[in-house]
């Protein structure tokens, strides 16, 4: 064996786990023998007959194998990636959906915090309390999902099907449907769990937000509003959640579809503005007493509205952006 290719085989293994050594070098060995008796016989040389010596077709086959670090990679089928190609459309997708929640959900606890326990609250320290809340909530977000994907991905067996899969199963047939059912379900999916957490916010106990010491761990929600702004609020829910439904029964694209669930989110959107401004405090007393006009109440309440016309806002693109995604397939 050529020296230069001796050396080189050295490195690739020196990159190798210690139980794939032996055969992949064996099998890069007898590539590259075969690379450069190929070369040899291609007549590519400057000379008239177009011969080459075998050092130079040895250099030329090496140079194109490239880097011994990067081909050992190739061969060993070591994930080089944090998260994989198979995972990464719903890791997106779920973080697309948990950044303005999270964020939203953050804003709220780290204001209620500020407003509830500084004697006189300043709009410059309750602005650094909401960045320093939402930026370590939307780290510990991004942190947490990402694992929870990594660990799904590393510990499912080579070959066998990922729960996480944007295609878990794959049939010619798939071509011949209209849009992209995969990714219809997978918003579908997304959307289910988002609207679950969302049912059970009237319930919620402050202490699930860290702030339990401000009201003695009672719901987040004040207790006195009407049952039947309530009632309206999950029957509101359940409508989004039957939409979603027939998304998973269903997929692929369908301009009704579309229509029918822009025009539910922007209802939903209404209504939760009209229960937060006709409300003195849609939190508990405890921990935002009613002030009239002008006080922190009044900017939580405004506060809340922005948020919900944010994330209004967000899942119609979001919307939009999918029905666009599966029209274009």
């Amino acid at each position: 064996m050529p020296r230069l290719t001796d050396r080189y085989l050295s490195e690739v293994v020196r990159h190798l786990p210690e139980g794939q050594r032996g055969d992949i070098s064996e099998e890069i060995a007898a590539t590259i023998d075969d690379m450069i008796a190929a070369e040899l016989d291609a007549g590519t040389g400057p000379g008239p007959d177009g011969r080459i010596d075998p050092a130079t077709a040895e250099h030329t086959v090496l140079r194109r194998l490239g880097d011994p670090a990067q081909l050992a990679r190739r061969y060993s089928g070591v994930r080089q990636y944090l998260v994989g190609p198979d995972v990464y459309p719903v890791w997106s997708r779920v973080l697309r959906w948990l950044v303005p929640v999270v964020g939203t959900i953050a804003a709220v606890a780290g204001g209620i915090l500020y407003v509830s326990t500084t004697p006189v609250p300043q709009l410059g320290d309750l602005i650094a309390q909401l960045v320093t809340s939402v930026s370590a909530a939307l780290l510990w977000t991004f942190a947490a999902w990402t694992l929870v994907v990594v660990i799904i991905e590393r510990t499912t067996p080579e070959g066998a099907s990922n729960a996480l899969a944007r295609t878990p199963t794959w049939d010619p047939n798939d071509l011949d449907r209209p849009g992209s059912g995969t990714d219809t379900r997978a918003d579908a999916i997304v959307s289910l769990v988002m609207l679950a957490l969302l049912s059970g916010v009237p319930f919620i106990p402050s202490t699930f937000l860290y702030i339990g010491h401000l009201n003695g761990g009672e719901p987040l929600i004040n207790p006195d509003i009407p049952t039947g702004w309530v009632v309206s609020y999950l029957v509101l829910i359940g409508v989004l959640a039957l939409i979603q439904v027939w998304r998973l029964a269903r997929p692929g694209r369908s301009r009704g579809r579309l229509a029918l669930e822009m025009v539910t989110d922007i209802v939903f959107g209404v209504f939760l503005t009209a229960l937060v401004l006709s409300q003195q405090t849609v939190l508990h007393p405890d921990l935002v007493p009613a002030d009239g006009d002008g006080g922190p109440a009044t900017a939580i309440r405004w506060g809340l509205v922005a948020a919900i016309w944010v994330i209004v806002v967000w899942d119609q693109v979001e919307t939009l952006r999918t029905f666009r995604r599966a029209a274009d397939r």
